[in-house]
């Protein structure tokens, strides 16, 4: 519980700092007379999950998160790493990109519809995720791959 306390006052903490010059910012342009249109995304993500030490770390702070991806491979199941992943909103607009996720990727994202998208060996697929709220989601992008 004292790692989920920790981890939610860091991420509250960071969201209002990166917040602050941008609300400034907007209100400078409006006393200027300037009619600016911009959407500004902040997304905060934990990645990795390399290693039994990671992975147990990511595994106790899961809950906090409302997206959790999941890459791997093969029959058993073998965690990959250095997936390139991109999330979109429901407009199709990115709000995440990642060159190299995995292999566990959690994401807080305000609630909506979003599209991941990822590519392991060439071949890339593509899941929708619907975020109430109400629970967390986890997708598993899982390739068969080729024996090794």
């Amino acid at each position: 519980m004292k790692i989920r306390n920790t981890l939610t006052t860091a991420l509250i903490t960071t969201g209002l700092l990166v917040s602050i010059p941008f609300a400034a910012s907007a209100e400078e342009d409006m006393h200027e007379n300037v009619n600016v249109v911009e959407t500004i995304t902040a997304t905060t993500y934990f990645n990795g999950g390399v290693g039994k030490d990671e992975e147990a770390t990511m595994r106790r702070v899961a809950q906090v998160f409302p997206l959790r991806i999941i890459f791997s491979e093969r029959k058993n199941g073998e965690f990959v790493t250095d997936v390139p992943v991109v999330i979109s909103d429901a407009r199709g607009n990115p709000v995440l990109e990642l060159p190299r996720a995995g292999p566990m990727l959690f994401v807080m994202l305000p609630n909506g519809k979003y599209k991941v998208s990822s590519r392991f060996e060439g071949l890339t697929e593509s899941q929708e995720v619907t975020l109430s709220g109400k629970e967390s989601k986890e997708l598993n992008f899982h390739w068969k791959g080729l024996p090794r």
